[in-house]
């Protein structure tokens, strides 16, 4: 991933439920950062009269970059409209898993989430570009994508299918390839994987393409799933693969940046409702410094995670070409194309480096 990600000049402002989250491995360790207390219902703000209450669902612990996000925010709101709203972050999915979280958005139950795109691509199908394999060479690339006019393109569809508004977009992270059973450095070394697939038609027909057994497992299955072999196959990212301690059940990490996805941050129309003209605003100006506040700890965080698998036995490898897996999931393009739209395709194609 590239060490830089600057979101700063953007102003557009346009899963298991609680056995097992999202990154739980590690939330009785991680800090909780200065000023924030930690109580069942999650983390209060300062006390206010009359204040309007912002709930923010997180399926991570408090500490990971994940959160970075919504920590960022409930502190720039709450500056921002001098108390008049308090911001109370739920982690651990205390609220649910993303999906749920979403529905939850959606439903104007909950004011706010950042949201996996994978998750909004019934809703939305385009934004499922967001899940081609090896089309992005970082999640750098993937955020300028989605900061740009093709991303400022997709945010009314999101908006108005989801009853949300976007105030930016951030990033977990590239995702690599984990093994058990061999290293990957060619597509042929996933002849024959079973491969952990979450719910995008393009990650089950990537599985396909490399001639690997794609199981649609929800991320907090996959832990298990490895252990007991029903799966030997995951993609993580630097985060998901230390915090779910996916070096303990796997044995080879291929850094190959299979998918590059950005998450946008969503806040509930019904949310926004309540507030005045001006909170709105505050609102919607703290999410771009924010998102970038969660790239730079994503960015921070995948500066020691290499070293931190391979002190724990993790292999990890350069893989020898490519051009040979981009070539081998070319079919996966042609479906894709077939039901977003070889348009829509060919568009962010364009627009990758290459």
């Amino acid at each position: 991933m590239s060490s830089k990600i600057d979101l700063r000049a953007q102003t557009d402002t346009s899963s298991s439920r609680r056995s097992f989250t999202r990154r739980s491995a590690l939330k009785s360790g991680l800090a909780l950062g200065t000023g924030l207390a930690v109580g069942t219902f999650g983390i209060i703000g300062k006390a206010s009269a009359a204040p309007v209450t912002m709930r923010f669902g997180s399926d991570s612990p408090i500490g990971a970059p994940h959160t970075k996000s919504a920590l960022v925010m409930k502190d720039l709101i709450e500056k921002g409209t001098s108390g008049r709203v308090q911001v109370t972050v739920f982690p651990d999915g205390q609220l649910g898993g993303n999906g749920e979280m979403v529905n939850s958005v959606k439903a104007g139950t909950l004011d706010a989430v950042l949201a996996a795109t994978a998750l909004l691509a019934p809703a939305v199908p385009a934004i499922d570009v967001f899940s081609l394999p090896f089309l992005y060479k970082d999640a750098a690339e993937a955020l300028r994508i989605a900061n740009g006019p093709f991303g400022k393109k997709l945010t009314p569809e999101i908006n108005a299918h989801i009853a949300c508004e976007i105030v930016g977009w951030t990033t977990d992270g590239a995702s690599q390839i984990y093994t058990k059973r061999r290293p990957v450095r060619t597509p042929k070394d996933m002849a024959g994987l079973k491969f952990a697939s979450g719910p995008s038609q393009i990650q089950r027909d990537t599985a396909l393409a490399l001639d690997g057994i794609p199981t649609v497992l929800d991320i907090t299955q996959w832990y298990t799933s490895l252990q007991t072999g029903l799966v030997d196959s995951v993609r993580a990212n630097p985060a998901d693969a230390v915090e779910l301690k996916i070096y303990q059940v796997t044995k080879y990490l291929a850094l190959v940046n299979i998918y590059s996805q950005p998450n946008p941050v969503l806040i509930s129309q019904k949310f926004l409702d309540k507030l005045s003209p001006a909170d709105q605003d505050v609102v919607r100006q703290a999410g771009p410094p924010a998102c970038q506040a969660q790239v730079d700890a994503v960015v921070a965080f995948e500066k020691t995670a290499l070293g931190f698998l391979q002190d724990h036995g993790i292999v990890s490898n350069d893989i020898e070409s490519l051009a040979a897996f981009r070539d081998k999931v070319e079919v996966v393009y042609k479906k894709a194309g077939d039901r977003l739209g070889a348009d829509i395709i060919a568009e962010v194609r364009n627009l990758v480096s290459t």
